[in-house]
């Protein structure tokens, strides 16, 4: 594999680890601004657990992604 391919799949690397990054965290304020929201009731309750799950589905998205960029790095070694 030559040097300009090699530089690209580790940029595609990287590209792939931001996301990941900021997927995760847009989870965690989605979730934490869910969590100290002033309203109460069932249905707060029933959303803020729907926040939780969504974090969590972020989560899970973010963790592929990072799987995904340590497939590239390995594909350009």
């Amino acid at each position: 594999m030559n040097a300009a391919a090699i530089s690209e799949l580790q940029a595609t690397a990287a590209l792939l680890d931001d996301r990941a990054a900021r997927i995760e965290s847009a989870g965690d304020v989605l979730a934490t601004r869910a969590a100290t929201a002033t309203w109460s009731g069932p249905a707060a309750d029933r959303f803020r657990l729907l926040m939780v799950e969504r974090r969590n589905e972020l989560r899970a998205g973010a963790l592929a992604l990072r799987d995904a960029a340590h497939a590239v790095r390995t594909a350009a070694l």
